[in-house]
C-alpha cells in the first residue's frame, strides 16, 4: 500500500504542472515498465543492493548483464516502497553502485531512480556526477533526482542543463526549477522561453507563471489557443489545462482575458470548464482547487 501511496505522490505534481513530450513518455514507459516482467523475489533494499553487488557483476562488464538491470529495477521499486532499511539508510551504496555501473546505462538510469527516490542528501553528489553522463536518458533522471531530494546546493546544475542537447533533459530541468521556487534562476527560464522545443518553452512559461513572473504569459496564451502545438492531441489537451492554471496564477488583464475567452468558447471541455473555475478563483481573490 505505500509502494502505490508513493507512486502516486511521484506522478501527482508531473500530472499537474509537467507537459510531458512524446520522446519522454517513451523514456518513462521504458524505465517504469520496460522489465516488469524481470520483477525478482527481493522486496527489501539492502538485500536488493547486495544481489546487485554480487557475483554476477563480473559476468559481462562490456555489455551490460540483464540480472544487474534486474536488481537496479527491482532496488528502483523497493526504495519507493519504503520497506526494509530504506533508502535513505543505503544512500552511500547506493552512489557507489552507481559510480561503479561505469558505461551501462540502463543500471545507471535505475540507480538514478532509486537515489532520487532516497531522499538523502548524500546521494546529491553521484546526481550531479551524472548530470554529466553521455547518455541522455541517465541525465534526465539524474534531473529528476537532485530535483526529488531538493539540495538548494545543486540548483546551478539544474540551471546548467537547460542548456542540454537533449530536448527531455531541457523540459525537466526547466520544470524542476519551478518546482524548486528558484527565482534566483528566473533569467535561465526567460532564456528557455527562445528554446527550439515547444515543450521546453511550455515547462518554462509555467515555472515563471509559478514564480509570479509574466514573462512567458504570451507562450501561455498561445497554447491555451491552440497557437503552440504538438501533434498529440492528449499532450495538447494537458498543455491546454496546465496554461490555464498558468494564467490563473498571473491573475493581470491579459490572463483575465485570455481566460475569459477559452471560458466562453463553447466548447463545454474541461478546459472551458476549467478556465470558468480559474476566473471565479481570480474575481474571488482566493486560492480554489482546479481540477
Amino acid at each position: 500500500m505505500s509502494a502505490d501511496t508513493d507512486d502516486k505522490s511521484d506522478w501527482k505534481v508531473v500530472s499537474q504542472f509537467f507537459i510531458v513530450p512524446l520522446a519522454l513518455v517513451a523514456v518513462l514507459v521504458s524505465v517504469f515498465f520496460g522489465l516488469q516482467v524481470l520483477r525478482s523475489s527481493h522486496p527489501d533494499p539492502r538485500a536488493t543492493l547486495q544481489h546487485l553487488k554480487g557475483p554476477s557483476r563480473f559476468l559481462l562488464p562490456w555489455a551490460g548483464d540483464p540480472k544487474r538491470w534486474q536488481s537496479g529495477y527491482d532496488l528502483s521499486l523497493a526504495v519507493r516502497g519504503g520497506g526494509g532499511e530504506g533508502g535513505a539508510a543505503l544512500a552511500p551504496e547506493m552512489a557507489a553502485a552507481f559510480r561503479e555501473a561505469g558505461a551501462d546505462p540502463p543500471l545507471r538510469r535505475y540507480l538514478a531512480l532509486a537515489l532520487g527516490r532516497s531522499g538523502d542528501p548524500r546521494a546529491a553528489p553521484a546526481l550531479r556526477e551524472g548530470m554529466r553522463d553521455p547518455d541522455g536518458e541517465t541525465r534526465l533522471y539524474c534531473a529528476w533526482g537532485l530535483m526529488r531530494i531538493a539540495d538548494r546546493t545543486f540548483v546551478p546544475d539544474l540551471r546548467a542543463a537547460v542548456g542540454d542537447r537533449d530536448e527531455a533533459v531541457r523540459t525537466m530541468a526547466v520544470f524542476a526549477l519551478g518546482e524548486l521556487d528558484d527565482r534566483d534562476g528566473a533569467a535561465v527560464l526567460e532564456a528557455a522561453l527562445r528554446d527550439g522545443s515547444m515543450s521546453v518553452r511550455w515547462n518554462a512559461a509555467l515555472s515563471l507563471a509559478r514564480l509570479g513572473n509574466g514573462s512567458g504569459e504570451s507562450v501561455l496564451i498561445g497554447v491555451l489557443e491552440g497557437k503552440e502545438t504538438a501533434t498529440d492531441d492528449k499532450v495538447n489537451a494537458s498543455a491546454r489545462l496546465n496554461a490555464v492554471r498558468g494564467l490563473a496564477l498571473l491573475r493581470d488583464d491579459a490572463a483575465r482575458a485570455a481566460l475569459r475567452r477559452a471560458a466562453e468558447s463553447g466548447a463545454g471541455d474541461e478546459v472551458s470548464a476549467t478556465a470558468r473555475l480559474a476566473l471565479d478563483s481570480i474575481d474571488a481573490k482566493a486560492p480554489r482547487a482546479l481540477p
